[in-house]
């Protein structure tokens, strides 16, 4: 049978990874915002008008390409 008390106690090495794994999901969500923003800066057309007034299917394929790979890129920079 399980103790009460081990469920309301913390494991302090196991509060620290999850602060970590915290900060580094925080870390990796914004830096693939940043991988996004950037690709949207050097494309020579504007891909917020496209996908949000023309409803461009093209551009939003390429656009979700450039976000998987660009969080890929970032998880093997963290990890």
């Amino acid at each position: 049978m399980l103790d009460p008390l081990a469920l309301t106690t913390f494991d302090r090495p196991a509060l620290i990874t999850l602060l970590w794994s915290l900060i580094y999901g925080a870390l990796g969500i914004l830096l693939t915002i940043a991988g996004y923003k950037i690709f949207d800066w050097i494309t020579p057309i504007d891909v917020e008008k496209e996908l949000g007034e023309k409803q461009n299917i093209a551009v939003a394929i390429v656009t979700a390409a450039v976000i998987i790979g660009v969080a890929l890129v970032v998880a093997a920079a963290i990890g």
